[in-house]
């Protein structure tokens, strides 16, 4: 399992969907960010994963003066938690840390307790089989993207791409780079509307578009 939402949410859909949360033995949280961690606490009410989360994910951080770091005292938290800091493969799973920033695209409403801009050092994204998985990619989809396609053999890219506020010239020079690299790609989450469209209008049925409850098959 691949974040949790921001609440218990996730737990009443996947009833609707009969879908059994017992069964699930690893959950991967992508970053710190309450929206993807927040839904934890709950999880370990109806499952007992193996938790495996960058170290430095629960640093106090903020989305302009709103707090959006781990919204529940962690000591709450029962999980095997494995902190990790580096590449690590776990069954079919490899886990990526450490994407360098090429381009610097960090929202600058993004700040750590004391001032200094969040540059999301936490930020997860996981490869299965041909599948790049990102949660909101803040460290940049594309930087992500240049990045592991040079070790794996990618075809998909799933998730957030972070590009709500982002330029027309970026989305398109992003929307280029999946075509460079023949990708196919399901936006999802922080990519937002205007991209969204964007790359569906430019790359036709190589953009998936999927809502809550969808469900999808190659």
């Amino acid at each position: 399992m691949f974040d949790t939402g921001q609440t218990d949410v996730f737990i009443k859909n996947g009833e609707k969907l009969e879908i059994d949360f017992s069964k699930v033995e690893k959950v991967i949280i992508s970053h710190g960010h309450y929206d993807h961690i927040g839904g934890l606490i709950f999880l370990q009410n109806v499952a007992n994963p193996e938790v495996f989360i960058h170290k430095k994910a629960l640093v106090e951080r903020y989305s302009a003066s709103k707090f959006a770091g781990v919204p529940y005292d962690w000591n709450k938290i029962e999980l095997k938690v494995n902190f990790i800091d580096s590449d690590i493969s776990t069954d079919e799973v490899r886990i990526i840390t450490n994407i360098k920033m090429r381009e610097d695209i960090i929202d600058e409403k993004f700040r750590l307790s004391d001032g200094r801009k969040d540059f999301f050092e936490d930020e997860i994204n996981i490869v299965i089989e041909n599948f790049l998985f990102t949660g909101c990619a803040h460290r940049g989809i594309e930087n992500i993207v240049e990045q592991v396609i040079k070790r794996y053999n990618i075809e998909y890219v799933v998730g957030g791409f972070h590009l709500v506020n982002a330029s027309n010239e970026r989305i398109r020079k992003i929307t280029e780079l999946f075509e460079k690299y023949d990708l196919k790609v399901i936006p999802l989450h922080c990519t937002g509307e205007n991209a969204i469209k964007f790359m569906k209008d430019r790359l036709k049925d190589k953009c998936i578009i999927l809502n809550s409850g969808d469900e999808w098959g190659r």
